[in-house]
């Protein structure tokens, strides 16, 4: 596994968890760049059929989780100080925006079939990065070098 230099200027190997976690990321970003691709394409069809949110809401959507997916993935791969509690916090916002979508959009009659299922992939996985996160070898990659010296 490489090393990488993190803020504080030390070379530190970065975690097998911590790749992974920016791997998920980066895909999760793809992801929403192909929503906003596709939400862009079939702009004409999308504003035409009978669904529940606009198009913008489609868009825009795709667009905050791509970047936030994106600059994430990045970040932790580095081994930015930032990118740890940003991971928590974004982690978790996606996790309530999925629930309200759910809440929202979804139909009764799928949403009452699927929630338990849905709520325990949503507890297992906030859980998991909130562990690999805090686990002992990750905790001195993301150390943040305070005296600032390059």
């Amino acid at each position: 596994m490489p090393a990488v230099i993190t803020d504080s200027g030390q070379k530190v190997r970065r975690p097998t968890g911590i790749t992974i976690l920016s791997v998920l990321y980066f895909l999760i970003g793809f992801f929403y760049l192909i929503k906003v691709i596709q939400s862009a394409c079939q702009w004409p069809i999308l504003q035409n059929l009978p669904i529940s949110v606009s198009p913008i809401y489609l868009a825009v959507d795709g667009i905050i989780w791509c970047l936030a997916g994106l600059v994430l993935g990045v970040g932790l791969r580095k081994g930015k100080s930032w990118s740890r509690p940003a991971a928590l916090v974004i982690s978790t916002l996606y996790s309530l925006v999925f629930w309200a979508d759910r809440l929202w959009i979804t139909q009764p009659e799928g949403l009452a079939l699927r929630w338990p299922v849905n709520l325990v992939l949503t507890i297992s996985i906030l859980g998991s990065i909130f562990l690999v996160l805090n686990h002992k070898t990750s905790q001195p990659f993301f150390r943040k070098n305070p005296a600032k010296i390059p």
